[in-house]
């Protein structure tokens, strides 16, 4: 079973280290000049798109279904500009937190004895993930099938002139006509941007969580120590090995904050609205085709699963420190001297927590934030649409 859960845990962290190498997001040494320009070609294609959804708005300022419809999409392709400036900016302390984390919990797993009690309840982050990834590939694989199904079904009813839809709603200064050069060329970029939204997703997220779990493995491999330390083990020689692990984590935490702190607020706050003016659009549909459907079930399922992701994650950090603090206050120091004084030094550091910018702490009750600020979005849209 130990064997069984490395092989998954490999897979999953090679899976993930693909995903960002895609998106040019890993952090290489020396990477190529192409791989350091990469992200920047995401930022320039979302950043036009995002342009073009807000002369959508600006345009159906006064329907508030339309206004509703662009700013979901827009905000959701702004949160995959906020990823990639928060990975450029910190590519260093990328690099930094990823040879911090990633050998040491790769050396933890050369002992049987240690992976079984460091890998314990890994199958619920590959159950998460692998739903996750799922739904973000069905949903972004919705947004390329709907237009061309259309276009499709037009063609073969022999209905003319042919309507060529776009991915999304954008109002743009020039004029896009069908079968021209200017709807193939923004068709193009707005295909490129839900590929680009895909895999940033998928990685980005996941990442965190690879991140988070790792540094759980090491708060276990600490407790492990501490839980097994008898009078003849060289309790000094362990002291000094995990006060030193320790250190290494508070260190990464920081790193952690730095990188995602942004990401997860801006996630926590956009995602409320999200789901709530997709949630209001369906409320003023008079019917739902089962493509239209099935992709607003995704993305609200895909919203409702990214922030638990993240919430979730930092929760587990926080109890998985508390359990640790535990196990070194349980072990056997009571009337050794040197040891007491050692203990004491560990229990006063400071608290393993994520927090994002310094906002708030991320934890499940930031969730359950979250899920109620959609409630009360949606019912305040209902209150000002017969006004609208």
């Amino acid at each position: 079973m130990s064997q069984e859960k490395i092989s998954d845990y490999l897979i999953y962290r090679e899976i993930v280290k693909k995903l960002l190498i895609v998106v040019g997001l890993w952090p290489y040494d020396n990477p190529s000049i192409f791989y350091n320009f990469l992200p920047y070609i995401q930022i320039f294609v979302n950043v036009f798109l995002c342009f073009g959804m807000l002369g959508f708005v600006q345009k159906n300022f006064k329907n508030i279904g339309l206004v509703t419809k662009g700013m979901s999409i827009m905000t959701s392709l702004m949160s995959t500009i906020i990823k990639v400036v928060c990975f450029i900016k910190n590519r260093s302390d990328a690099m930094e937190l990823h040879k911090n984390l990633d050998p040491h919990f790769t050396e933890i797993l050369q002992d049987l004895k240690l992976s079984k009690f460091v890998l314990k309840r890994f199958s619920v982050v590959k159950h998460l993930s692998c739903t996750f990834t799922i739904i973000v590939t069905i949903s972004c694989a919705l947004r390329l099938i709907i237009p061309i199904s259309i276009m499709i079904k037009q063609i073969k009813l022999n209905i003319h002139p042919v309507r060529y839809p776009l991915l999304f709603p954008s109002v743009f200064p020039w004029k896009v006509t069908p079968e021209s050069y200017i709807y193939e060329f923004e068709f193009a970029i707005e295909s490129f941007a839900v590929v680009t939204l895909c895999f940033i997703t998928l990685s980005v997220d996941c990442l965190f969580t690879f991140y988070v779990y790792q540094m759980i493995g090491q708060l276990r491999e600490i407790s492990y120590c501490f839980k097994n330390l008898t009078e003849k083990s060289d309790s000094q020689s362990i002291l000094r090995k995990c006060i030193s692990q320790y250190q290494i984590l508070l260190k990464s935490r920081d790193i952690l904050q730095r990188v995602y702190g942004p990401i997860v607020l801006w996630i926590m706050v956009t995602n409320a609205v999200i789901m709530c003016t997709i949630a209001f659009q369906v409320t003023q549909m008079d019917s739902v085709t089962l493509g239209r459907g099935l992709l607003i079930f995704t993305w609200i399922s895909l919203k409702i699963l990214q922030t638990f992701m993240y919430a979730w994650s930092g929760s587990c950090l926080t109890l998985e420190a508390e359990e640790c603090r535990d196990s070194v206050y349980a072990c056997e120091w009571y009337g050794n001297k040197r040891l007491m004084t050692s203990i004491i030094i560990i229990l006063s550091q400071r608290p393993l927590i994520l927090t994002a910018c310094n906002f708030s702490v991320v934890s499940v009750e930031i969730f359950q934030m979250v899920i109620n600020t959609t409630v009360s979005y949606f019912f305040l849209l209902q209150t000002l649409e017969p006004e609208a």
